[in-house]
């Protein structure tokens, strides 16, 4: 990704915080610990009297880090709720791939000796965890490496570098301990320079006649990823290939794209290996339909950035596809929260997204380690984690990823919902049968949201402004 082109997110703070739990609704805390039999979670009254179950909800508040991943016990009291949520589980869309972000050689630095970072990130059960499920895996240089390398090739044979080993490592082992069922997508920023019309790996284009190695490289490099033990899902044939800079990048054209997905596609897919096309952003819409129209059996989805234009041009594909790289970089917790949860979740899912991943999953104080010879890379780019001498901090893309991997696991199919103006909101019914709800408040002021979901449950919560919420139901 470029600095020149992160999204600018000027969005106005909701406002002040506004709830405080231990002081709300004494009469309703009493009905339902008559109900329950417990002392739940304060809150305004709901629709109706609940009892006790085994649904979940979760918010996150922007403004008190004290409520991050909080879980909330339904209301209860004669009042009506303020704000619904209607989902229908029958409406049953397009299948959920999952969560992640990308581990760059700044994330695997950050990351080698920090166990305990690593499960915040992946631990399927951890409390205050990401739990995500994806890894979006470089397969050279970014703008997030201290120095810029590629895989050796000598025309038969890919050999990886010292980086590449380090990653595969982290990848196989203290992740793949975590997760077994890891989903890795493996993504190159350049092809060696050999092969571009550059004669470098710092920006340049795919050479002419370098498109059959190239291929034949691809190629090498998911035969050695899965015999190497990485669980790789899918790949894609190169980084943002409308954009070169001074980091290691390439551009390819449209035709370019069609002839190596022609050559790839059925390889790879052939090892269980997906191909994505386009990993670039939703303004390249165009682009993507012309090399799916020249190569209309090659790509089995199609990968998007955040940084141009917008997620309803990722509507109507012919093939699947998700949000493939976002970053946060200076933008403030609420405009983070209502931003992501607009335009990375509701509105994608809406058009048909499959999946979110993230840029980095850690980054330093400094917001690199970053490519010591590139004037352009991202200087300000943030990772799900801040990682420094003092410990590890959540930035609000993290709890952003951990809200929606809480509604929706792999496999997951995404159904039909509705919400009051002023909620955001996607749904998702799990392969075990129970159905997720991310939603986020954007009203302004404190709601008792009603989560309506038809033939099963009708529970309500109280959700603060700026909140993000998720809603899991047990199974059916």
């Amino acid at each position: 990704m470029s600095h020149s082109r992160l999204r600018f997110r000027a969005l106005p703070r909701p406002d002040a915080y506004l709830r405080l739990r231990a002081g709300l609704a004494a009469t309703a805390l009493a009905g339902f610990a008559a109900l329950s039999g417990g002392a739940p979670q304060t809150g305004a009254p709901s629709a109706r009297p609940v009892a006790a179950t085994s649904d979940r909800l979760w918010v996150s508040s922007p403004t008190d880090p004290g409520v991050r991943l909080t879980r909330l016990d339904p209301v209860a009291g004669p009042g009506p709720a303020t704000a619904e949520i209607d989902v229908d589980p029958a409406a049953v869309r397009q299948r959920w791939w999952g969560t992640g972000a990308a581990l760059t050689d700044a994330s695997e630095q950050l990351l080698r000796n920090n166990s305990d970072a690593v499960k915040r990130l992946y631990a399927p059960g951890r409390a205050d965890g990401a739990q995500l499920n994806m890894l979006r895996l470089p397969l050279t240089a970014t703008d997030f490496s201290p120095q810029p390398w590629a895989w050796g090739w000598d025309g038969s044979t890919a050999s990886p570098p010292i980086q590449q080993l380090r990653a595969v490592r982290m990848v196989t082992g203290t992740i793949g301990r975590i997760v077994p069922d890891l989903r890795v997508v493996g993504t190159p920023w350049t092809a060696p320079a050999s092969m571009k019309d550059s004669g470098t790996l710092r920006g340049g284009g795919l050479a002419a006649a370098a498109v059959p190695g190239y291929g034949q490289m691809l190629l090498a490099q998911a035969d050695w990823l899965t015999r190497h033990g990485v669980p790789l899902f899918a790949m894609t044939l190169g980084n943002e290939p409308g954009y070169s800079s001074d980091y290691p990048s390439m551009t390819m054209t449209d035709d370019q794209m069609a002839a190596l997905g022609n050559a790839v596609g059925p390889r790879l897919g052939a090892s269980g290996v997906r191909l994505w096309a386009l990993d670039h952003n939703w303004s390249d819409r165009s682009r993507l339909d012309t090399v799916l129209g020249a190569a209309p059996d090659a790509f089995d989805g199609a990968a998007f950035h955040c940084y141009g234009g917008s997620p309803d041009q990722m509507a109507g594909l012919p093939v699947p596809g998700l949000v493939s790289e976002c970053t946060g970089t200076t933008d403030g917790w609420s405009s983070t929260f209502g931003w992501d949860a607009r335009n990375l979740v509701a509105s994608p899912v809406a058009g048909g997204s499959s999946g979110l991943m993230m840029w980095n999953l850690a980054l330093d104080e400094s917001h690199g380690p970053v490519d010591s010879g590139s004037r352009w890379g991202c200087k300000d780019c943030r990772g799900l984690l801040t990682v420094s001498a003092n410990g590890v901090r959540a930035e609000p893309e993290f709890y952003v990823l951990a809200h929606l991997s809480r509604a929706a696991a792999p496999g997951a199919r995404v159904i039909g919902s509705s919400a009051t103006s002023g909620l955001t909101a996607a749904a998702f019914l799990d392969p075990d049968g129970s159905i997720g709800v991310f939603g986020h408040n954007a009203t302004g002021s404190t709601q008792t949201v009603r989560i309506a979901i038809k033939g099963r449950t009708d529970l309500s919560y109280t959700v603060a402004p700026g909140e993000l919420f998720t809603f899991r139901s047990h199974a059916a």
